[in-house]
Formats: C-alpha cells, sequence, structure tokens
C-alpha cells in the first residue's frame, strides 16, 4: 500500500493540466501487448493447431507422387569446325548436341510412339472412403472400346460381383447402373465396350476406368516428363517421369528410353540401308545385261560352231576390250562426276543416292561431313535469327567445305579427261588394225568385251554390298543406358516434413496477424500505466475485478466481505481521499462515469459504505434520474419518493431518506423519472438541498449520471467539493480520457481524481499471506474459463 501512497501524493502534487504535455510515445506498447497475449494466446494457438490439422488432414488423404528417372549416355562425337572454325569450348558443343537430343525427345512425334507402346488411353481407380487409388497393369479387367464413338474423359463406375458379372454406371449415386458381363461386348450411349478379366483379378467393392484422348495423354506425358541433360562433360542426359502410380513411372521411363535407344540405331543405320538399296538397284540391272550378253554368245557358238577366232583377232579383241573398259570407266566417272557437280551448284545434291564407287576413297567423308552441316544449318535456322552469328559461322562453314569438294571434282575431271584422251587415241590405233577383220568376229569380240565389262562391275557392286551389310549387322548404338528405370519405393511427395513445418508457420503468421490486427483496434484501457500515460489526473484508487457472481450476489461488498480485497481497495481509496482533505468539514463528493457499465454506482455505494464504517455520517443521493440504479445496490423497489420528486419542490428531502444496513449510511434514489433532470438539477432546490444536508451529514456523495451521455452529470460535478471519476480496465475507450480532458476544461472544473475500476488480479503476493484477503468463493474459478480469459 506504501508504493500505491507515493504513486497517489506524485499525482495529486501534479499541475491541473489534465493532458499529458511530454506524453511518451513507444513503438509497442508491452503493457497493451501484454494485455491482448493473455487474453488471445489461446486462440492464437488454436489457429496453429487448426492449420496443423489442416495439413495432417491434406498429407493423410492427398495421394502420394513417385518419380522414376534413368541416365542415358551419347557417344556422338562432338563436331568439330572445319577450317579453323573452332567452338567456344567442349561444353558448348556438348549443350548443343544434348539441347537437340532433349528436344527430339520431348518432340509430339517422339512421344506418340511411347503413348501407342503403352496402354496409357485407360486408367482404373479403386474407390477408397477418401481417396482413390489407380492400379496399373495389376487391374482385376481390362477394358477394349469402339475408339470412333467412346466416351472421352467420362467416368464409369464398376461395381464387380464375382468373376462373371459386374455392374456398370456413369453416375455412382445415380439408379442408372446395368448388370453385365467380362467378355461379353455391351453398349453405352450407343458405344460398344468389352471388359475382360486379368490374371490379376480381385474382388473390390468398386472400381472407375476413364478414357483418354490422345491430346489429354499428350498433354499428361508432356506436363510430367522432365528431360534435361546431365553432365555435359560426360554428354548424360536425365529422363525423369512423376505419377501417383510407381509401376506406371518406371514403366514410362522404361520405354523413353528403350525407343531412344533403337531410335539412334536406326538413324546410325539409315545411310547404310540407302546404299545396300542403291547396289540392289544396280544389281538387277547389271544382271539383265550379262544375261543378255549370255545368250547372244550362247547363239553365237551354236551358230558358227566356235568361239576362238585368230590369234590376232584374239589380241585386238583383247586390247579393245580393254581400252573399252578403260574408256567406259572413264566416261562413267565422268559422268557421274560432273553430275554431282551440277547438283551441288545448284544445291540440290541428294547425299543418299552419290554413288562413292566413282569417287577417290577420301571424298565419302566429305560429303558425309557436307551432309551433316547441311542439317545443322538448317536446324539452326528455325532456332536461330536470320542475321544471327551462329548462321553465318554455319554457312561459311558449308561454302568452305563446298569449295573443297568442288576443288577434288574439279582435278578429278581433268585427270580422267587426260586419260580419256591417252585411252581414245590407244582405242583408234587398235581399231584401225582391227577393221581388217571379219564382221562378225569384231561383233562378238564387242559382245565378249561388254560381257567382261558388266562381269566386272557384277562382282564390284556385290562386294560393296556386303562390306555395307557386314557394317550394319556390326552397327552399335550411339546410346548407353546408365542407369535404367527404377521402380520407386519412396514417394517424392507431398513432402510431409515440409508441409508440416509450412503449416505451422502459416498457423504461426495467422496468429500473429490475428493479434497484430487485435493490438491495432484494441482502443481499450487495459493497465494503470497506460491511463498514466493519458492523463494527468490523479488516480487515487485502483479496485480489482469482481467476479460476476458476487457481483450480482450483493451491491456493498465492502459490509458482506470486510475481509476481501474489494474492502482493503476501497479502504485504500478511504485513505487516499484523507489526503485530499476529506476529513476536514462536511465534504460533497460526485462520483460519475464517460458512459455506463464503468462501475460508477457500484463504486458510490461501497465507498460511501466505507466512509460510513469511519463513524462519519454519509448520505448517497442517486441523481441518475434517467436510469437509475443504485436502489438495487440497497436491494430497495420502491423509487417513487426521491431526489425528482424534492427538486420538484412535493416534498421534502427527509421523508425520502432510505435507511441500509450499515451504520450512518443513508440513501436518496432517485424517485419517479421526471422529464427535466437537467433543469432540476440547475435550480435552487438543489442547492437548497445540498446546504441542508450538510447541517446533518459529514458527507454526501452524489451518483450522477454519466457525464459522455448527458449534461446532467457536470451540473452536479460543479456542485461537489471533490469530484471522482470511474474508469474501467478492459472496458473504457481511450477516447473517454480526451472527452474527460475537453468536459474539464470546458465547465473549469479542477478538484477532480480518478477511480481505476475492474483491474485484473496479479499472481503477486507474499507466501502465505498472498490469500489472506481472498475469499473462498473466488477460487472457484474454471479452467476453462481461467484459459480463455472470461
Amino acid at each position: 500500500m506504501s508504493n500505491q501512497q507515493t504513486r497517489y501524493q506524485r499525482n495529486l502534487e501534479g499541475n491541473n493540466s489534465h493532458r499529458p504535455q511530454n506524453q511518451e510515445t513507444e513503438v509497442v506498447d508491452f503493457f497493451k501487448l501484454k494485455t491482448i497475449l493473455k487474453k488471445n494466446l489461446p486462440w492464437a494457438i488454436l489457429l496453429i493447431i487448426i492449420a496443423v490439422f489442416v495439413a495432417f488432414l491434406y498429407v493423410r488423404y492427398t495421394n502420394v507422387k513417385f518419380q522414376s528417372y534413368a541416365e542415358l549416355k551419347l557417344n556422338k562425337r562432338s563436331e568439330a569446325s572445319v577450317f579453323g572454325f573452332n567452338p567456344l569450348s567442349e561444353e558448348s558443343s556438348n549443350l548443343n548436341t544434348l539441347s537437340g537430343e532433349v528436344e527430339l525427345i520431348r518432340s509430339k512425334l517422339f512421344l506418340k510412339q511411347v503413348i501407342n507402346k503403352l496402354p496409357l488411353d485407360v486408367t482404373y481407380h479403386v474407390i477408397g472412403r477418401f481417396k482413390d487409388d489407380e492400379r496399373y497393369r495389376f487391374t482385376p479387367f481390362t477394358v477394349s472400346y469402339d475408339k470412333s464413338c467412346a466416351a472421352y474423359g467420362e467416368k464409369f463406375f464398376v461395381d464387380i460381383i464375382d468373376k462373371t458379372n459386374f455392374k456398370i454406371s456413369t453416375n455412382q449415386d445415380g439408379e442408372e447402373w446395368v448388370s453385365q458381363k467380362f467378355g461379353q461386348e455391351f453398349i453405352v450411349d450407343g458405344c460398344k465396350y468389352k471388359l475382360e478379366i486379368t490374371p490379376h483379378f480381385f474382388n473390390t467393392e468398386s472400381l472407375t476406368f476413364t478414357i483418354s484422348t490422345p491430346e489429354s495423354l499428350m498433354s499428361y506425358v508432356e506436363s510430367n516428363l522432365s528431360v534435361a541433360p546431365e553432365n555435359l562433360n560426360a554428354n548424360t542426359i536425365k529422363i525423369t517421369f512423376e505419377d501417383y502410380n510407381p509401376y506406371k513411372v518406371q514403366e514410362i521411363v522404361e520405354t523413353v528410353s528403350e525407343l531412344y535407344t533403337e531410335y539412334s540405331k536406326e538413324q546410325k543405320n539409315k545411310a547404310n540401308q540407302l546404299k545396300i538399296q542403291f547396289l540392289n538397284k544396280q544389281l538387277k540391272q547389271t544382271e539383265s545385261e550379262l544375261a543378255n550378253y549370255e545368250t547372244y554368245i550362247e547363239d553365237f557358238t551354236i551358230e558358227n560352231k566356235t568361239i576362238n577366232p585368230s590369234d590376232d583377232v584374239s589380241r585386238l579383241i583383247a586390247e579393245m576390250v580393254k581400252m573399252d573398259s578403260i574408256l567406259y570407266g572413264i566416261n562413267y566417272q565422268l559422268g557421274e562426276i560432273e553430275n554431282i557437280q551440277k547438283q551441288l551448284e545448284k544445291d540440290t545434291l541428294s547425299f543418299d543416292k552419290i554413288n562413292y564407287l566413282v569417287l577417290p576413297s577420301n571424298m565419302q567423308p566429305l560429303f558425309e561431313e557436307f551432309s551433316e552441316l547441311k542439317e545443322e544449318y538448317q536446324l539452326s535456322k528455325t532456332r536461330y535469327k536470320k542475321e544471327s552469328q551462329v548462321l553465318l559461322q554455319r554457312k561459311i562453314e558449308i561454302n568452305v567445305l563446298k569449295d573443297r569438294i568442288n576443288n577434288y571434282l574439279s582435278s578429278k575431271v581433268s585427270i580422267l579427261k587426260d586419260r580419256k584422251v591417252t585411252a581414245l587415241a590407244r582405242k583408234r590405233k587398235i581399231e584401225s588394225n582391227f577393221n581388217q577383220l571379219p564382221a562378225k568376229t569384231n561383233e562378238l569380240n564387242q559382245k565378249m568385251r561388254f560381257y567382261s565389262l558388266y562381269e566386272e562391275l557384277y562382282l564390284s557392286l556385290m562386294q560393296k554390298k556386303t562390306e555395307f551389310e557386314i557394317a550394319q549387322a556390326g552397327t552399335l548404338s550411339e546410346v548407353d543406358i546408365l542407369t535404367p528405370a527404377n521402380l520407386p519405393k519412396n514417394p517424392i511427395g507431398p513432402s510431409t516434413n515440409l508441409i508440416y513445418i509450412g503449416s505451422f508457420a502459416v498457423g504461426f503468421i495467422l496468429s500473429f496477424i490475428f493479434i497484430s490486427f487485435r493490438y491495432l483496434l484494441y482502443d481499450e484501457i487495459n493497465s494503470i500505466h497506460e491511463l498514466e500515460r493519458l492523463t494527468t489526473i490523479p488516480i487515487i484508487a485502483k479496485i480489482s475485478r469482481l467476479s460476476r457472481y458476487v457481483a450480482k450476489k450483493s451491491g456493498v461488498i465492502v459490509s458482506e466481505k470486510p475481509r476481501s480485497q474489494i474492502s482493503e481497495a476501497f479502504r485504500t481509496l478511504r485513505t487516499s481521499l484523507d489526503f485530499i482533505g476529506i476529513k476536514e468539514g462536511k465534504k460533497v463528493l460526485s462520483i460519475s462515469s464517460t458512459t455506463s457499465g464503468e462501475g460508477k454506482t457500484f463504486v458510490s455505494v461501497n465507498l460511501a459504505a466505507i466512509l460510513a464504517m469511519s463513524n462519519k455520517k454519509v448520505i448517497i443521493l442517486d441523481l441518475d434520474m434517467r436510469k437509475p440504479r443504485a436502489q438495487y445496490a440497497f436491494n430497495l423497489d420502491q423509487n417513487e419518493m426521491g431526489v425528482s420528486s424534492i427538486l420538484s419542490g412535493g416534498i421534502h428531502w427527509k421523508e425520502c431518506i432510505n435507511n441500509t444496513k450499515t451504520e450512518n449510511l443513508h440513501f436518496i434514489p432517485s424517485g419517479i423519472i421526471p422529464p427535466n433532470p437537467a433543469e432540476l438539477l440547475e435550480g435552487e432546490y438543489f442547492d437548497h438541498l445540498l446546504k441542508e444536508l450538510k447541517e446533518e451529514y459529514d458527507i454526501i456523495l452524489l451518483d450522477t449520471p454519466p457525464i459522455g451521455l448527458v449534461s446532467d452529470g457536470i451540473i452536479a460535478l460543479k456542485k461537489a467539493d471533490h469530484s471522482l471519476f470511474v474508469v474501467r480496465a478492459d472496458y473504457s475507450k481511450r477516447s473517454f480520457i480526451d472527452d474527460l480532458h475537453r468536459s474539464l476544461n470546458l465547465n473549469k472544473i479542477q478538484n477532480i481524481s480518478i477511480i481505476f475500476n475492474a483491474v485484473r488480479k496479479e499472481n503477486k503476493g507474499y507466501g502465505y499471506y498472498q490469500d489472506y484477503y481472498n475469499d473462498n468463493n473466488s477460487k472457484s474459478i474454471s479452467t476453462l474459463k481461467r484459459l480463455f480469459n472470461i
């Protein structure tokens, strides 16, 4: 109590300026924050619990997702730039190669092959209580349907009865269930369907199947498939797929890997296949020519009975055959090379149809390199702008290689022409010697020459074909599967720990926002520290909060519970009033508040009772003639005779006095509610009443109406020697203090003090004596009420 008296004395010694001139400002009001936390902490904890519970429901009833992956290694060599135009780095070159392969795998044309190879068009689900479980491969039945009219995207519900019978419907809750048999076709909405049991048949209550369109399947695979370079230096690609069924994701990744490996092998053999096709065509033509010549020789032998002319003829023929063979080969080579030059100049050269037999062995790699550069240039045109440096560099490389090929071809043509001139001269000399031979011998020899020529050509073509077939048989794929598609054992999502941590964080953030809003919107005065910051009016007492049960049970607590904390608080108030000078002479005290519900009447009756206990004659006047309540504190039912009757001049005040259970304490009720209470208080009868009461009583206590609602209270405050203003904790607004300051300044009221009512009890005490003033009934508060501050 000494600490309180020191504070009250300090407040009483303050100046008359009610507003603090140097009001302390804080970024965070910790007293206010502590009160809000104490009141709302259970709700904040409840928000966190709700967030975590929602996360639990999400984890519990959300299908888990699996991921399968495979790693592939490309054995393609990095494309070295031609004639000094080197790439920036090996990594950039590998990146270009891998990027092209990645786009190939992700292309719709390639994914269409994957979709066609797998049974993805029909999805099967086992219906659960809260979530459906997808089945893949291990399904009790398979669905076949007419693709021209199937109900794509519609869910079919199947109720299996046994291995023979089932029911099907498109509405699970409807009555349109149709009984069917496994293995028999049936019609739904004009389209044929058939369900056939599998070795994995199991009898469950209900399943569903859905038929997907090719477009939706393509979108599904594209959205869940990921293809990306894994290691540029190692030339590796990683293929991953995510879905809710582990067997499904494994099979899709496995199929993508296998199809890509087969495709790579087919592309590598494509050139050899075209060469073999060309050689087969040439072999058929050569076989036809050889057959014609053999027929002619056979007929000539039968007709002439010989096939051996004279030695000269034989020799000449041999030489002419040799020259013709040489000239034929030269002309054939010249024709092929000139044709290649023309096509190369017009940029219409088909690399797959080039006859490399007529070219030097070192020319084939140049044409293959030129073909690859052309393909890269066409691919780059789709990726880069026309003026891109990459396109210019590719074009330069093509032109340089093209010039090199033309130089080789031109040099070869020049050599062949020289050889042709020499061969023609030799042939003309032999023919001049041969003209003297018989015509038939000449014709025979000519046929023999062509026969030998085609025979040599046939053998050469067969040899080349055998070489290409051996190369094709020994072709290895340029793709190695380093890590085959795995069957995932553990799901990748949802991440339980992450979701719980996130939900806790969300709950904490929501709680923080909730507390922040409560802090920002909280306008009630919750502590004496806050009240002292708002005003310099002396705060002469602090009265603890009273439970609703005790408050309703009795209005005069100090008489019925003299050892309670409330009674001690009013004794402290009485002591504080002694410092003001109440004990000196006869005084008029007025008690008011800003609005109803702040405990003005409760303070009035208990203060009057505690003053009366100190051997002072005290009388209470209930001046609230609009909404009187003081009579209920003294258990009085009649209110006809009171202040309103006295001030209207109709009755003497002594006729309205009511005795109370407390000795030396009398009470005059408000009386009948008048139409003009303010005018009655301003009249001379009120001054005369106070004058007469001072002759009989030591203290006259005026229970006034709230000054924030009506003007009656201000009138009463002006008549009092000292005024007491009641502020209720956690109820009165901060604006009430501003209204009080304006009213006091406007009406020039000086002698006023504040009583801080309904203050929450703090858990402080002095050991055994802590509960000295506590009544047993006050300890019976329930745990739930204490938790939620009610």
